[in-house]
């Protein structure tokens, strides 16, 4: 048995998120401040956001259009609460059946990355070189045109002020990719199993109840098998299909084993309630968390109805609403105080959003299966935020993959680590995700001893209708 990693945590919540770019959210954070330190701490000394008047994306009448921050005037009127105002395409083609999308054509993620005023012709390939990431607005208005341009708009930290604030006061990756080009369902599989099977997008993964992943191992049995087992639990805003939570329907097999409740237990248990035997109740060593998701409105095709998610085009006021009430929860709570709780927030994808930074190639494929339009699973997909928050993280922390490492951070970063930090011996995954297995781990971000012990106070704004 590996000796574990982080002993002076003792239990993890995991809290993935819906559908935003790290640029989308997090892209002024540092504008006009400087982090306080840099994980490892020879790697470049300045947080990759955004700046004022350096990226854009062509029209397709090759106009450039700047990427800026969503204005004052559209934030005041509560139209800056849903940027972008209609949900771009998020797969890595988008669906023969998306009624948006001209048949056969190649709109979708892999556009947005490698198109620029036209449309990419075909399923490109690591001679295509490191993206370039000017598709975005000519892929998004091929359907949108009532104002293309909000998917170059970006949130400042006063208007997604919750998230900004958490990345500021704890450590933010402006490395982390998400595992491929794609949208939820592979994305959220590879953070789970360390592999989507050759699923590419979520159009072969419904409907139910075809399960996706039954059968697979994942990083629950991982955790409960272990040498000194991890309990766990998986806690859901709303049932998603058949009385089942999202994360049940894709993989059956966590009926059993584990607490599978409604996300009023996990409130309960996170600030120690009073148990019926008269006791504090406590959280599982690992919290899965689901937000509550939303159903993206399509003009005369989708009505919208908005989650808790980020998720475009629902407001993120509720995302944001969200988040605070999960942190508060964290940190309220007696295992917080005792300095035991690492609490991890993170997107699945970027969903079509902008972000100005290009994904590499030579991401390993975890398995020898290849998606339906042939991709090989050797790209990484967009940058998106992942903000590891503790008391044994230094305030104002950008993080990076650890020196030497071959590769960025992906989803199977996070199998990685946690099963390092409970002994299990990554060799055991190597049957299931050859990714898993090269994946950089980020336990070297924290402190040995308690670093941080201000929590953050900022409130969400509160939705306009």
């Amino acid at each position: 048995m590996p000796e574990p990693v982080l002993p002076q945590v003792k239990n993890i919540v995991f809290l993935m998120l819906e559908n935003r770019s790290l640029d989308n959210l997090l892209g002024w954070l540092y504008k006009d401040s400087t982090p306080n330190y840099f994980y490892p701490p020879n790697s470049p000394q300045r947080y990759d956001g955004l700046e004022v008047g350096k990226y854009s994306n062509p029209d397709t009448s090759g106009n450039l259009v700047d990427v800026i921050p969503i204005s004052d005037t559209v934030w005041n009127n509560g139209q800056g609460n849903a940027v972008p105002s209609t949900d771009p395409y998020e797969a890595l083609r988008a669906y023969p059946v998306d009624v948006r999308a001209p048949l056969r054509s190649w709109y979708g993620v892999m556009n947005q990355f490698f198109g620029n005023q036209q449309v990419i012709s075909g399923l490109p390939s690591s001679n295509s070189g490191v993206p370039a990431m000017k598709g975005f607005l000519q892929d998004y208005s091929s359907y949108w045109d009532n104002e293309p341009h909000d998917v170059l708009w970006t949130y400042t930290p006063a208007q997604a002020k919750v998230i900004n604030a958490l990345a500021r006061q704890y450590a933010v990756s402006d490395r982390w990719f998400c595992s491929l080009p794609s949208d939820t369902g592979p994305n959220r599989a590879y953070s789970i199993c360390g592999t989507s099977l050759g699923r590419e997008s979520n159009e072969i993964l419904w409907p139910p109840p075809e399960p996706p992943f039954n059968g697979v191992k994942t990083i629950f049995e991982w955790l409960a098998g272990a040498e000194n087992p991890k309990s766990w639990g998986i806690y859901f805003s709303d049932m998603y299909y058949g009385g089942k939570s999202y994360t049940e329907c894709l993989f059956p097999q966590l009926k059993s084993g584990g607490e599978l409740a409604l996300i009023e237990t996990f409130y309960d248990r996170a600030r120690g309630k009073m148990g019926k035997d008269g006791k504090p109740l406590e959280l599982p060593a690992f919290s899965y968390i689901e937000p509550k998701w939303t159903t993206p409105g399509i003009p005369h095709v989708v009505t919208l109805q908005e989650g808790t998610d980020y998720h475009p085009n629902a407001h993120i006021c509720l995302g944001e609403q969200f988040l605070y009430n999960v942190y508060k929860a964290v940190t309220e709570g007696p295992q917080w105080k005792r300095n035991e709780t690492l609490f991890i927030i993170t997107f699945d994808e970027h969903g079509g959003t902008y972000d100005h930074v290009g994904p590499q190639w030579g991401a390993i494929p975890p398995d020898d299966k290849k998606g339906e339009n042939g991709f090989k699973f050797d790209m990484f997909g967009a940058r998106i935020s992942t903000i590891l928050i503790s008391p044994y993280v230094r305030p104002g922390t950008v993080f990076r993959a650890p020196e030497g490492s071959a590769h960025d951070f992906d989803h199977t970063s996070f199998i990685a680590t946690i099963l390092k930090w409970a002994g299990v011996p990554l060799s055991e995954v190597a049957g299931q995700s050859k990714r898993v297995l090269c994946a950089p781990t980020f336990e070297g971000v924290f402190a040995d001893k308690v670093v941080n012990t201000e929590t953050v106070t900022t409130q969400p704004w509160q939705c306009k209708s």
